[in-house]
């Protein structure tokens, strides 16, 4: 008898397998966000994945660099959707767009003995910018870029443009508020750290989202499972127990805690 119990149980749990629903996902690297080195692999995916789990559906998680990320998943051959993307109009052409998985903003990060305040871009000419290459600032930062009307000086890497901030090499650098407070903990010693702050005033504001391939036959259910899935995560309570950790740096990167504390 209780061979059979083994053998039943055994079929049911290959049953499930078998039909269990699975999404394929690209992601990349913008911790505390995104990272195959972060809790849970960052703050989107890890609400991803549970809003998918509240409807009965399991994520498969792929990292590449961005542009493949992008690319893998708008084929929508081997892979459905990415993780994660602010919109704009050629993503929402190719892909079909979700409920916002989180919101971002950017703020200027600066010496706490540097005086710093402003209301519009006018107010940062003549101010010594940090900027990193490739980075998306928002259309007012980059109009006013264009325009020539602020000093910007480019590097490869967010963390660089801290120390150059340490050094007084620049007096301020825009960064998205959560990523770069998770950077300061992470690639600078605690007395470094205290000596930056960064402004109240935000700019930039937008949220990310899983952006879903065309391409994929599947589109819409696995759209329409993903929105369902965030509506009850904020219900339950989850969805803000999540940003809390964000905020308590549960999210950071642990690759990155590793290595500074090797250092």
């Amino acid at each position: 008898m209780r061979f059979l119990l083994y053998i039943l149980f055994g079929m049911i749990v290959f049953t499930t397998e078998l039909f269990a629903e699975t999404i394929r996902i690209t992601n990349g690297e913008w911790a505390p966000f995104l990272s195959k080195d972060s809790y849970q692999y960052g703050l989107g995916s890890h609400i991803v994945t549970e809003a998918f789990k509240l409807e009965g559906v399991t994520v498969e998680w792929g990292f590449f660099p961005w542009l493949r990320a992008y690319q893998n998943a708008k084929d929508g051959k081997n892979w459905d959707a990415s993780c994660c993307w602010w919109p704009d109009d050629k993503r929402e052409k190719e892909f079909s767009v979700s409920d916002p998985v989180a919101k971002t903003s950017l703020v200027f990060f600066h010496l706490k003995s540097y005086s710093f305040d402003w209301n519009s871009m006018q107010d940062l000419k003549g101010i010594k910018i940090g900027g990193t290459s490739g980075y998306n600032y928002g259309d007012e930062f980059l109009n006013a870029l264009t325009a020539k009307t602020l000093d910007v000086e480019f590097t490869i890497k967010d963390e660089f443009n801290f120390k150059k901030l340490l050094a007084g090499r620049i007096q301020i650098f825009p960064n998205d508020r959560s990523v770069g407070s998770a950077q300061i903990r992470n690639s600078l010693s605690p007395d470094e750290a205290n000596l930056l702050t960064h402004t109240s005033k935000e700019f930039g504001i937008n949220t990310i989202h899983l952006i879903i391939s065309r391409n994929n036959n599947r589109n819409k259910y696995f759209l329409d499972k993903f929105n369902a899935g965030m509506k009850k995560l904020k219900i339950s309570g989850r969805y803000q127990q999540m940003l809390n950790d964000l905020e308590a740096g549960k999210y950071d990167n642990k690759k990155s805690i590793l290595e500074n504390n090797m250092n």
